[in-house]
C-alpha cells in the first residue's frame, strides 16, 4: 500500500510541477505533435434526456461523461453536467492529466472544470456570467474562466422546423464546398441552423502551456440529415504561445449516420448502437476557391459522397466515430405531419467514443475538447 501511495504522490508532484511557470519545455510541449500511437480519443458517456419524458418532474437532462481519456494528455471523468433546455448548463468535470516525460504516470484530480452556462432568452450561452472556469487544485492553483458567446441554434426541436419552413418565403439555400484530390466538391443545404461562436474564450490548462484560446466562427446543422458542417470560414481557432500569435482554422463535418449495427468498442466489446456521428473535421486545409465554389463538382452538381468522404485520414484532424444507443422509454410524444403521435426524441443516449487525432499538436486537441463539453447540449439536442 506505501508503495502505491509513493507512486501516486510522485505523479501528483509531477503533474503539480508543470502548474507552475511555464519552462521553454511546457511551451514547446505544446505545439509538439502528438505521437500517432497515442492520438486515440476514447470513453463512454450516457444523456438522460429527462425533459422528453413523461416519467420525470424535474425536466433536468443530464450528460454523465464517465471517462474520457484524450490522447497522452489528459483524462475527463466523474464528469457531470447539464440543466433544463433552454435556461443554463451546470458542469461539473475533473481532470487527471499524464506526466509528460513518463505517460505511465497519472497524476488525479488536478484541474475541475466547474460553474455555470446560463442560456438568456435570445438562446445565448454565457459562460461569463456563470464563472464557467477550469480551477487547477494542485500544485500552484490557478483559475481561468470562459468567456464570450456560444450563440445556440434558431430552432431546437424537430417538431419547429416544419413551421419555420412553412412560414418562409423562400428557401435559403447554402453552398458548402471542400478540395478533395484537387478536385472542388461540394454540396447544397436548405436552411441550415448555425451553431454560432462568438469570440468564445476556452479557459486555460489543465497545464499551464494549454493557453486560453477564443473561437469564432459558425457549426451549421443540416436539419434534413442531421449533419453538422462548417462554412468555407471555419471555426477559427486563437491563441498565442510564448508570445507568438497563432490562427487554427477548422473546417470538415460531423455527419450523422442512422442506422443499427454492431461495432467493437475500444475495449474489445462488441456493442450494439443504434446510429452514430461521423467525425472529419480538419485543421488549416487547403482553402477552396470562392470561384470554384460557384460551379459545384463536374456538370455542376452536388457530391455528397465526396464532400463526406474521410478516406484520406493523413490530413490534421480529428477522424473516427461517436456511437449512440438511442431509447425512446416512456417518451414524451407530439402530432407528425402526418398526424400520428411521435416521440419527441429519444429518452436515453449510451455514448461510446472511438476518434483519433492525426498530426494535431497539443495544444490544438486540448482546445478541441475543452470546447466540445460546451456545445453538446445544442449537438444532441435534436
Amino acid at each position: 500500500m506505501t508503495h502505491v501511495h509513493m507512486r501516486s504522490l510522485s505523479a501528483a508532484l509531477v503533474g503539480a510541477s508543470l502548474m507552475a511557470a511555464p519552462s521553454a519545455f511546457a511551451q514547446s510541449r505544446a505545439t509538439t505533435v502528438v505521437p500517432a500511437e497515442k492520438g486515440r480519443v476514447t470513453g463512454e458517456m450516457t444523456i438522460d434526456y429527462a425533459s422528453r419524458s413523461e416519467r420525470s418532474s424535474s425536466g433536468v437532462d443530464t450528460y454523465e461523461l464517465k471517462k474520457l481519456t484524450v490522447a497522452d494528455l489528459f483524462i475527463m471523468r466523474e464528469a457531470r453536467f447539464g440543466g433544463q433546455p433552454g435556461e443554463r448548463m451546470t458542469y461539473s468535470i475533473k481532470f487527471d492529466v499524464f506526466n509528460p516525460a513518463n505517460p505511465g504516470q497519472v497524476a488525479t484530480d488536478v484541474a475541475i472544470l466547474r460553474g455555470d452556462l446560463p442560456i438568456d432568452k435570445r438562446g445565448r450561452y454565457l459562460p461569463a456570467d456563470g464563472n464557467l472556469r477550469i480551477d487547477v487544485v494542485k500544485g500552484q492553483q490557478t483559475s481561468s474562466r470562459y468567456g464570450g458567446v456560444l450563440q445556440g441554434r434558431r430552432v431546437t426541436k424537430w417538431w419547429d422546423v416544419a413551421e419555420r419552413l412553412r412560414a418562409a418565403k423562400t428557401d435559403a439555400e447554402k453552398i458548402y464546398s471542400r478540395v478533395v484530390e484537387g478536385k472542388t466538391v461540394s454540396i447544397t443545404v436548405k436552411n441550415p441552423d448555425p451553431l454560432g461562436f462568438e469570440s468564445l474564450a476556452l479557459a486555460a490548462g489543465p497545464f499551464s502551456y494549454l493557453t486560453a484560446v477564443k473561437v469564432n466562427g459558425n457549426l451549421d446543422y443540416d436539419y434534413e440529415l442531421g449533419n453538422w458542417l462548417t462554412d468555407a470560414n471555419g471555426l477559427n481557432f486563437y491563441y498565442t504561445i510564448a508570445d507568438r500569435p497563432y490562427t487554427d482554422r477548422v473546417t470538415g463535418s460531423i455527419r450523422y449516420v442512422e442506422e443499427e449495427g454492431r461495432f467493437a468498442d475500444p475495449t474489445g466489446q462488441m456493442r450494439e448502437y443504434t446510429g452514430y456521428y461521423d467525425y472529419n473535421l480538419r485543421w488549416n486545409e487547403q482553402a477552396t476557391s470562392q470561384d470554384a465554389s460557384f460551379f459545384p463538382s463536374a456538370g455542376g452538381q452536388s457530391d455528397p459522397d465526396a464532400f463526406f468522404a474521410s478516406n484520406d485520414q493523413t490530413k490534421p484532424g480529428v477522424y473516427g466515430r461517436v456511437y449512440y444507443k438511442d431509447s425512446e422509454d416512456y417518451c414524451k410524444k407530439v402530432k407528425n405531419d402526418k398526424g400520428e403521435d411521435e416521440c419527441v426524441g429519444p429518452t436515453r443516449s449510451e455514448v461510446v467514443y472511438d476518434l483519433k487525432a492525426v498530426g494535431l499538436n497539443y495544444q490544438q486537441l486540448a482546445a478541441w475538447f475543452k470546447m466540445e463539453p460546451l456545445a453538446l447540449g445544442p449537438l444532441t439536442d435534436e
